[in-house]
Formats: structure tokens, C-alpha cells, sequence
């Protein structure tokens, strides 16, 4: 396998779990690939071999401690490089993503802490994902899904969870961008969509919407 094709593998499982441990099954790794189940199988077996992660046909896929290291490694190049194309060249957080992608491949601590600490050492990137340290470690946080907000209370928005151009361009036509205040005025009991208030505008989010976006509560 090549490099690339090894880091997107660690990087889209890491991307997928819930902490470093957890199991993602095969059909996930395929759409979030893009990849027909058979090349992902191989993919992983080639990993596994590498001692990348630990994999069973009928049970998952999971990183191992080498693994997750790597991934985390991955995941701290692409934040900040999203970071520094958004904050020091002026690139749009919908435009951040396909570039970083690109770049995230570029193996160069020395590179990668020097653009970190031109940034102030950031914690977190311009979708508000979390930047692991040069240790790997990342800040914890109280942070919730929009989905799992309660009405008549106030929140900061904090990131998503979704950073297709579309969904991103769908935020800022409402305002709702990283450090937005709202306050909920109505969670509809017949779908869970919420009417919020942000900017002094009302905004009507769907069940799919609130669950792409993070808020942090005031």
C-alpha cells in the first residue's frame, strides 16, 4: 500500500470513531472511502498485517496503539493546516477541507509545530474539531450536539460535524458560523426540527442539520 493510501485508511477510521478504540465496521470504512467493501477488505488485511489496527471479517476494525498514533499524527497535520489556509491566507472554512487533504500528506513535524505555534498553538481547527498537541493529546470539552439541546437556553456554536461545501455555505447563509450565539425557541415534538434565534434572526433547523452542528451551552 502506498503512504497516502495507508494514512487515508488510519485517518478515516480514527475519523469514524468515537475515541481511539472503537470498532468501525466495513460498510462505514466503504462509504466514508468511497471504496467497493472488497478493496476496503484487502485494505485492511494489508493494515492489519502492518499491525495499523486489528481486524475481523464479521466483527470490525479497530486501530492499534501504533495505529492510533499515526492517526492522531495524520488528524494534527490536516486541523492545522485547515487552520493556518483559513486564518493566514484567507481561505474559506468550505474551501479549507479538499486542500488540507492534500497537504496533510506532507511529513514534516518540524513543519507542522511551526505553523502550530504561528497560530498560537490552536485547539481547535476552523470547523471546530479539535487539534491533537505534538503528543497526540487532545483537549476534552463539554461540548453537545445541536440535537440535544433544550429549549429556552442559550448556546455558543462551537463546530460540525459535516464539512461538505453545501452544508457549510447552508450555515453562513444563516449566520450560524463558529462562535454564534442562539437561543432555542421551539423544538418540534412531531420531528425534533428546532426554531433558534441567532443574529435577532429566527432559523429553522432540520433533525439532520441539528445533528451536524456542536454547541457548547451558556
Amino acid at each position: 500500500m502506498r503512504p497516502e493510501t495507508i494514512e487515508n485508511y488510519l485517518k478515516t477510521i480514527y475519523n469514524s470513531s468515537s475515541n481511539n478504540t472503537a470498532v468501525v465496521s466495513n460498510q462505514k470504512l466503504s462509504e466514508k472511502l468511497g471504496l467497493k467493501p472488497a478493496t476496503v477488505t484487502e485494505g485492511l488485511r494489508k493494515l492489519h498485517e502492518l499491525k495499523y489496527v486489528i481486524y475481523e471479517k464479521s466483527y470490525g476494525t479497530r486501530l492499534t496503539t501504533n495505529g492510533a498514533k499515526l492517526a492522531l499524527s495524520i488528524v494534527r497535520r490536516h486541523r492545522i493546516w485547515e487552520t493556518y489556509l483559513a486564518k493566514e491566507l484567507g481561505f474559506g472554512w468550505d474551501e479549507v477541507h479538499e486542500i488540507a487533504e492534500e497537504l496533510e500528506h506532507i511529513k514534516n513535524d518540524k513543519l507542522i509545530n511551526k505553523l502550530s505555534a504561528i497560530l498560537g498553538n490552536p485547539i481547535y481547527d476552523p470547523h471546530g474539531d479539535p487539534i491533537p498537541d505534538a503528543k497526540g493529546k487532545i483537549q476534552k470539552s463539554n461540548f453537545i450536539k445541536l440535537s440535544e439541546a433544550k429549549i429556552k437556553s442559550n448556546y455558543k456554536v462551537m463546530g460540525v460535524t459535516d464539512h461538505s461545501s453545501a452544508f457549510l455555505k447552508y450555515l453562513e447563509k444563516h449566520k450560524l458560523i463558529i462562535g454564534a450565539t442562539i437561543s432555542i425557541r421551539i423544538i418540534e415534538e412531531f420531528d425534533n426540527s428546532i426554531v433558534l434565534v441567532c443574529q435577532k434572526m429566527e432559523v429553522n433547523i432540520s433533525p439532520k442539520a441539528a445533528e451536524c452542528i456542536i454547541v457548547q451551552t451558556l
